[in-house]
């Protein structure tokens, strides 16, 4: 489906553990694929976290995106964008949008 062209060097790493802006932006490349990327209805930009400066550039629309639509709730007003993420963030991120 394309949702993803590895992490550089010609290599895809399926054993390496995944930061929040990969799995934001794996989600994001998939939803987009099928034509189901949620409206932006939330408000929220991802100015209002404090680490928003640590976002790699290639991240930056699939993270806007689902910022602005209400999927990425951050912690303590921080994204982590390079920590990694748990099952149970996975989980909630897709709550969230299946619940949109």
């Amino acid at each position: 489906m394309g949702i993803s062209s590895g992490v550089g060097g010609n290599k895809f790493a399926p054993e390496a553990a995944i930061t929040r802006q990969e799995m934001f932006t794996l989600l994001y490349n998939a939803i987009k694929t099928i034509d189901k990327l949620p409206g932006a209805d939330a408000g929220q930009t991802l100015s209002g976290f404090t680490d928003s400066g640590s976002i790699a550039a290639w991240p930056q629309e699939a993270m806007t995106a689902l910022g602005q639509a209400g999927m990425i709730s951050g912690s303590y007003d921080r994204l982590d964008p390079i920590g990694h993420s748990t099952r149970a963030q996975m989980a909630q991120v897709l709550y969230n949008l299946l619940n949109k």
